[in-house]
C-alpha cells in the first residue's frame, strides 16, 4: 500500500488528480472540538497555566448507499460502499451548517454498514484545523 503525506514537504511521489464519484446520499453529520492542551508547572510541581494548540474539529458524515440515478439496479449504490484513501481531500460546500463548509481530510476510523434488510450505510471520519493558514497547509500536497 503506497504512503499518504501531508503538510510541508514530500520527497518523492507522482503529481496527478482524480475525480471521484460516489452515490451515498448524506444522511446524519457530527463535530466534535478538539486540542492540544499543554499544562505548565511552577516551581513546586503545581499547575498554574495551561496553553492550547492545534484546535481542531473531528467530523463525521453517514451517508445511505442508495441508487439516486433512476435506475432499477443497485449497482451504484454498492459502488458507493467504497473507502476514500487515507488522508484524501473532501472539500464540503451548500451545508445549511456553514461550519463544514471547508476542506477536511480523512483520518482513520470510516465504515461501511451494510444490512440484511434495510439500507446500508457508510460513515466519513474527518478533521479540519480550525487555523485556516494550518488546514490549508495540512490539506495540500505539496509539489
Amino acid at each position: 500500500m503506497p504512503q499518504v503525506f501531508r503538510g510541508k514537504a514530500q520527497v518523492s511521489g507522482l503529481a496527478m488528480s482524480i475525480d471521484v464519484i460516489l452515490y451515498p446520499s448524506p444522511h446524519d453529520a457530527s463535530m466534535e472540538h478538539q486540542f492540544g492542551l499543554d499544562k505548565v508547572q511552577d516551581q513546586n510541581g503545581d499547575d498554574c497555566a495551561m496553553r492550547s494548540r492545534n484546535e481542531m474539529i473531528d467530523g463525521e458524515i453517514i451517508c445511505h448507499l442508495i441508487d439516486r440515478t433512476g435506475s432499477p439496479t443497485i449497482a451504484h449504490a454498492k459502488a458507493g460502499a467504497a473507502f476514500l484513501a487515507p488522508l484524501a481531500v473532501v472539500t464540503i460546500s451548500s451545508s445549511d451548517v456553514t461550519a463544514w463548509n471547508t476542506t477536511w481530510l480523512v483520518v482513520p476510523g470510516s465504515k461501511i454498514d451494510l444490512k440484511n434488510e434495510g439500507t446500508g450505510s457508510i460513515a466519513f471520519k474527518l478533521m479540519r484545523y480550525v487555523d485556516s493558514t494550518q488546514n490549508t497547509l495540512m490539506a495540500t500536497t505539496p509539489s
